[in-house]
């Protein structure tokens, strides 16, 4: 599926629409055509299918938005540069940025 990055999407508008486009392509699949056209003629926004498959995708965008947040750390030239005083931010960090978000956290979670 095309389209742009998480980042790029407004989290709810972007949901509902891929929502929509999501379950008028599955009741085409099915061939329920006259549920396919409701979707698509704006006519179907309180079927309990849509908010389930906005909920989901919305979950995914933060979890995706978590994962880029540590990727762009990581990306980062002075992230691994030990021409700084104290060394690399890589050797303090030993993981945990990719620890936190894999564990549904933050990248920079602290435990105070």
């Amino acid at each position: 599926m095309e389209g742009p990055p998480s980042s790029a999407v407004s989290k709810t508008h972007g949901s509902i629409n891929l929502a929509a486009r999501l379950v008028s392509g599955l009741y085409d699949a099915i061939n329920r055509p006259d549920l396919s056209g409701m979707i698509r003629n704006g006519q179907a926004e309180d079927f309990p299918e849509i908010k389930t498959a906005a909920d989901l995708l919305k979950a995914e965008t933060v979890r995706l938005e978590r994962y880029e947040v540590a990727l762009r750390q990581y990306a980062d030239p002075g992230f691994w540069d030990d021409m700084a005083s104290a060394g690399s931010l890589a050797l303090y960090d030993g993981g945990e940025m990719a620890r936190n978000v894999l564990a549904g956290r933050p990248a920079f979670y602290h435990r105070d």
